[in-house]
């Protein structure tokens, strides 16, 4: 190996630092508060049904529930029923079943709130079976032991 193609124990050169913030994609950071959050009821108890079909197509594939109505439609990326509802009906915060995030499309962006939290473990008590833990939860209040 000549020096110009030497490797890095060689000393030849120090690998340059990477700021992941700057890495664009690299991950989500979703909006701690958005205003479309005061338009919903805020249930202390919520169901949902996962196996819902998109209201207007039928379609299971990859649904979400719009959290001001509970309709379900089908994603952008199946018939885009959700955004035609949340444009038609000005219904801007809705839940995946995918992956139980929350967008809102009045941000154009991911929301995460203590708020939301009814309807994320409801729906990821229906997906998994078990109650979600509550990451706005008192630090104090939630521990855990292992063995």
């Amino acid at each position: 190996m000549a020096d110009s193609e030497a490797g890095p124990s060689s000393g030849a050169s120090q690998p340059q630092k990477v700021n992941l913030s700057d890495l664009a994609g690299f991950s989500v950071y979703p909006l701690a508060w958005c205003p479309h959050l005061e338009a919903l009821n805020k249930p202390t108890e919520y169901k949902v049904d996962l196996k819902t079909p998109c209201k207007d197509c039928n379609d299971r594939k990859e649904n979400w529930i719009c959290l001001h109505c509970h309709q379900i439609f089908c994603s952008r990326y199946v018939k885009s029923h959700m955004v035609d509802h949340a444009e038609s009906q000005g219904h801007t915060v809705t839940l995946s079943f995918s992956d139980l995030s929350v967008w809102c499309y009045g941000c154009d962006d991911y929301v995460d709130n203590e708020i939301l939290y009814p309807f994320k473990n409801a729906a990821h008590r229906e997906k998994f079976g078990e109650e979600m833990l509550n990451p706005h939860a008192n630090s104090k209040a939630v521990s855990l032991t292992l063995e």
